[in-house]
């Protein structure tokens, strides 16, 4: 039977509860900004995209419920599937051809006054896999859903300080047997976060850009977006 959204919200509160005093344990977390966010009412946040354990550590500290985008194939590791359902994590294709099912789960994300969690860089920056490197690319998606649902935007980002990078856990070969794609399947290490910051940005509006045809409203949005973040990444600020 498929959750409700008051289960969906309930799972994830219970979730927070259970792991987030240990994950506070494994990574110093700080946040910045954190009058910028949204108390209610439909809601974008984005995140640079550079750990699988991004998601984690917004949610940690981020005290709204999100549903988060997550790139389709994710699906087919053991006990995500069930993990994505109980949370209201949102399966997306990657490669543009967004289905029906999906975009209509976002739209009730919207239309419940919720938050929803996108990484425009999706998995780009991983498999690049230079953890020196500035933001990837963004996938223009998340303005889309901006514009045409008339949401507002939430730049955000996480900040290392201290982090170790280790061996991808998981073969390539068990990974390929799963169905990921190849650039995936080639990454060949990870990044462990121990001590971070989080920055939260003020908000961007649509209103902003609403006057432009939805292509070129698509790329000011992104590239506003992307602007900002960037911005948040410049760590002078962090330390007056």
């Amino acid at each position: 039977m498929e959750n409700t959204v008051d289960q969906v919200k309930k799972n994830v509160e219970n979730i927070k509860k259970f792991v987030t005093p240990f994950f506070n344990l494994a990574v110093n977390t700080t946040v910045y900004g954190y009058h910028n966010i949204v108390p209610t009412g439909k809601l974008i946040l984005t995140c640079n995209h550079r750990s699988d354990m991004d998601p984690f550590v917004i949610g940690s500290v981020f005290p709204r419920f999100i549903s988060w985008i997550a790139a389709e194939y994710t699906t087919r590791i053991p006990l995500f599937k069930d993990f994505v359902e109980k949370t209201g994590t949102i399966p997306m294709a990657i490669d543009g051809n967004i289905s029906m099912a999906s975009i209509k789960k976002v739209q009730q994300v919207f239309k419940n006054g919720d938050v929803l969690g996108i990484f425009p860089e999706g998995h780009d920056y991983m498999v690049q896999n230079d953890f020196s490197a500035p933001l990837a690319k963004f996938h223009s998606g998340f303005a889309a859903f901006s514009l045409r649902n008339k949401v507002d935007i939430l730049p955000s980002v996480i900040i290392p300080e201290e982090e170790t990078i280790t061996d991808y856990p998981i073969p390539p070969l068990v990974r390929a047997f799963m169905g990921m794609p190849k650039e995936v399947c080639d990454i060949k290490r990870r990044v462990v976060y121990k001590k971070i910051n989080v920055v939260f940005g003020e908000v961007i509006k649509y209103e902003n850009f609403a006057h432009l045809p939805l292509d070129k409203g698509m790329v000011a949005v992104s590239e506003e977006t992307k602007r900002r973040m960037g911005e948040l990444q410049k760590v002078d600020y962090l330390k007056k």
